[in-house]
């Protein structure tokens, strides 16, 4: 399914499931009490840079 779409609705969705990941592991750690609500929002954005750093070595290639 993903190999159907064009390059820049897969690139799209990339970054879309890294900025998901950290929400979901930013909420995880509020859940635990780990960090307050900032954790929520950095996390997401620590992951859509990972995600970046992950498009940019690859040259761009998706998950």
């Amino acid at each position: 399914m993903f190999d159907s779409l064009s390059d820049p609705m897969r690139s799209l969705l990339s970054r879309l499931a890294f900025l998901v990941a950290g929400a979901l592991v930013g909420t995880a750690l509020y859940a635990l009490n780990i960090g307050g609500f900032l954790a929520v929002a950095l996390a997401a954005v620590a992951f859509v840079v990972v995600g970046e750093l992950y498009l940019f070595v690859t040259g761009g290639e998706s998950l």
